[in-house]
């Protein structure tokens, strides 16, 4: 898109914005906020916010850097975390992740033990690096310590949309192992729950695209434990009942969507 174009969708589109929204919401948070969910996800501009749902104004605390890392911002998690009090953290990767893809490319060229695999990374192995800066190679380059933890398993999928899901999915497991490090007795003691999940725009995990997948439920990574840990969580809902139809919907969602791609 032309600069021009671009400038004007900014001054339009932020026009709309404010006389589609009351003014009342703006002035009811206007000297402070409450957030519920602290949200660590990537920089990639096909993450967006409204994946949590359309109006996500003073609920969602979004940090984001290239491949959602715990240490590029820990001081902006800790603010959320211990200054507004959100009791629920969200890990969130993503399919087709540029910085996992990165990673991953740093992996194969350097180790001659998986050189096989660059069979199954075609379109990966075709992409040139070589004009990244010094600064965004520094960046990107720690996450190939999660990533080498899950190269070895690629044989068993062949398939290279699955292959840096699962990828992504090792990621998220990464960063929370990192976080539980530091807030793992805010979990113990019940004021923090830290949720992975990888958001799903091209069917690695089913054909419902843009869905998000929960894969890790406070380094719970078992499928059948994770799974059981979600219903617990659906159980502290105030007038909680499995016969109604609401427990119904949810319990079927999860189901389908906490779930992970296993080797």
């Amino acid at each position: 898109m032309e600069v021009g174009n671009i400038f004007r969708h900014l001054l339009v589109h932020n026009e709309a914005f404010v006389k589609n929204t009351e003014e009342t919401k703006f002035l009811a948070y206007a000297t402070h906020q409450n957030p519920y969910i602290t949200l660590l996800t990537c920089a990639d501009s096909r993450v967006q916010g409204e994946i949590l749902g359309r109006d996500i104004f003073n609920k969602v605390f979004i940090i984001r850097n290239a491949g959602n890392q715990f240490a590029v911002n820990r001081g902006s998690i800790e603010y959320s975390l211990f200054v507004l009090n959100t009791p629920v953290m969200l890990v969130l990767g993503h399919t087709d992740c540029g910085a996992v893809k990165f990673a991953t490319h740093a992996c194969i060229t350097q180790s001659k033990e998986i050189m096989n695999l660059a069979k199954s990374f075609d379109k990966l192995m075709k992409t040139d690096y070589s004009l990244l800066t010094h600064e965004i190679k520094s960046e990107m380059l720690p996450l190939t310590i999660p990533i080498e933890r899950g190269i070895s398993d690629l044989r068993k999928i062949q398939n290279e949309m699955k292959e840096l899901a699962y990828l992504s999915q090792i990621n998220v497991d990464y960063q929370i192992e990192k976080t539980l490090k530091y807030y793992g007795d805010r979990v113990k003691e019940n004021k923090l729950t830290i949720i992975g999940g990888v958001y799903d725009f091209v069917g690695a995990y089913s054909k419902q695209l843009g869905r998000v997948l929960i894969t890790n439920i406070n380094g719970i990574i078992n499928p059948i434990d994770l799974q059981n840990n979600a219903r617990n969580i659906i159980k502290r809902m105030p007038n909680y009942d499995e016969k109604s139809e609401g427990y119904k919907v949810v319990s079927g969602l999860i189901d389908e969507k906490v779930t992970r791609i296993t080797v």
